[in-house]
């Protein structure tokens, strides 16, 4: 049985909550948006109820009625709070689209293409630890330390170094404006905010897939440059991930791999692999069906998607094109993948 949500009161106190808020010092330039909650079928939308169209779909910013807006799914009961710093997160990438940032990943290429390298993913972790060091305030040394470990894997992973930079300038950002919201509204949701980021990234289990952690990383990185007076707010739209190394010279950072380092890394990843190929094999053994390609596959819920031997995993929805006409399937599915961009057959997981 579906649980009835009050729509109109919670949109109620989130609008409530955003006008409290000096949005100046969450990001210079960034205004709210309007925004919309809505459920499977009910949609609650810039003070009024609206029919639910399939422009609603997912927690994100979409263009409706010719602007950007910041949607949410309501699914369970959250805190209004939490929930506002959520919304004003999805916004924040309304404000991304309308100023045209830069660096979109593919993240569909992505899943075929990054590699989950143990010394890499090593490296990135002694980062982790650098950026919590760091949380507290600027020290030049570890700073440093910490872009020349970036220099160092944006030469020998280039591709795998690109993509996670281009998820932490998006989403980064995104949570950093999230964190922002929680200071101003409550001080104790945001040290709670910051002890969950604290216990995920320096876990080396947080990595799989590699797209989930980029949220906090980016997010520690950006208040580690505001630290070092690094950062410049107006030029962000341009990817400043990458950029910040253009004068950093690179050293032989495997000296920062402690002895527990890659073993550590590598069981969590050998972990990673025998539970995609779980999923994968439960859903093939079953059978069932639910579309049979040739298909081109327009996008899956990268959050947590899995690729593993031509097959991807993908939670709550996938999209695909059939002649032209996009179309979605609601559930979680196995995608068996005849190249990267063509489905050859969909089967419920």
């Amino acid at each position: 049985m579906e649980k009835h949500f009050d729509l109109q009161k919670t949109y109620d106190q989130i609008d409530e909550n955003i006008k409290k808020l000096d949005f100046t010092k969450i990001w210079p330039g960034f205004t709210p948006l309007k925004f919309a909650l809505y459920t499977e079928d009910t949609c609650y939308y810039n003070g009024d109820y609206v029919e639910k169209t399939d422009e609603f779909f997912g927690n994100t910013a979409i263009e409706y009625n010719g602007e950007y807006v910041g949607i949410w799914m309501i699914e369970e009961d959250i805190d209004p709070i939490v929930l506002t710093s959520k919304i004003i997160h999805e916004m924040f990438h309304g404000y991304q689209l309308f100023n045209n940032w830069d660096g979109y990943a593919d993240e569909v290429e992505a899943l075929h293409k990054y590699s989950y390298n143990a010394e890499n993913l090593s490296i990135k972790l002694h980062e982790n630890e650098l950026l919590l060091e760091l949380l507290s305030g600027h020290n030049e040394e570890k700073y440093k330390e910490l872009l020349e470990c970036r220099k160092y894997r944006s030469i020998n992973f280039p591709y795998e170094f690109d993509y996670e930079c281009k998820v932490e300038d998006r989403e980064g950002t995104a949570t950093f404006v999230e964190w922002n919201v929680l200071m101003q509204l409550d001080k104790a949701k945001a040290d709670k905010f910051i002890d969950n980021i604290r216990a995920s990234i320096a876990n080396p289990k947080y990595f799989f897939p590699i797209r989930i952690p980029s949220y906090d990383i980016g997010t520690l990185m950006i208040n580690a440059m505001i630290n070092a007076k690094k950062f410049d707010y107006v030029s962000s739209h341009r990817p400043v991930m990458p950029n910040l190394l253009n004068s950093i010279n690179c050293n032989d950072c495997s000296r920062f791999l402690t002895d527990s380092g890659i073993p550590e890394v590598t069981e969590a990843l050998n972990a990673y692999i025998a539970e995609t190929k779980n999923i994968i094999e439960k859903a093939v053994s079953k059978n069932e069906i639910v579309l049979t390609g040739p298909y081109e596959l327009i996008g899956v819920n990268v959050y947590d998607a899995k690729c593993y031997n031509g097959y991807i995993t993908t939670t709550y929805f996938l999209m695909y094109s059939d002649n032209g006409e996009n179309k979605i399937l609601n559930g979680n599915y196995v995608i068996k993948m005849r190249d990267e961009r063509t489905i050859e057959t969909v089967y419920k997981a």
